[in-house]
């Protein structure tokens, strides 16, 4: 009985010897591949840097293609900042200009002392953000809360 246990053993580490392993082989060039040509994505945002890096995410996005429809819906402090900090100003035009839409919440422009006046003409508002997010989540957007 030793004997058979013993050669089972020794056949079951021979095979794992003579058997290739295969990792799991994407790259992330196939992985960046997979975004949709139609698709809905969405980003929750609550500071300028993550609003600056948003917005090249999406005219990224809109380059490869136009079909996609990309939102950045903003909260907390970023909406004090987009409109008082002139470095943002760019990154406005820059979304009008390839068709990234940008939504900023009421309710944090309300706490901040903003007005919708002091927005570009492009920026919409909704009265809550979160509950705006939900209804594009409902409505298909992959969405991430940064």
């Amino acid at each position: 009985m030793k004997k058979q246990i013993i050669i089972i053993a020794l056949f079951l580490v021979g095979i794992s010897f003579f058997n290739d392993v295969k990792a799991q082989n994407s790259t992330t060039s196939q992985v960046e591949n997979a975004i949709k040509k139609n698709g809905k994505y969405a980003l929750l945002v609550q500071n300028s840097k993550h609003f600056m890096v948003s917005v090249m995410t999406g005219e990224e996005y809109k380059v490869k293609s136009p079909k996609i429809q990309f939102e950045i819906v903003l909260i907390g402090d970023v909406v004090k900042d987009l409109a008082e900090n002139p470095e943002l100003k760019p990154f406005i035009e820059k979304a009008q200009k390839t068709g990234v839409k940008i939504v900023v919440c009421e309710f944090a422009m309300e706490k901040l002392g903003i007005k919708k006046s002091q927005y570009h003409s492009s920026i919409l508002t909704t009265p809550n953000g979160f509950t705006y997010l939900f209804g594009l989540q409902e409505s298909g957007f992959k969405t991430i809360t940064l």
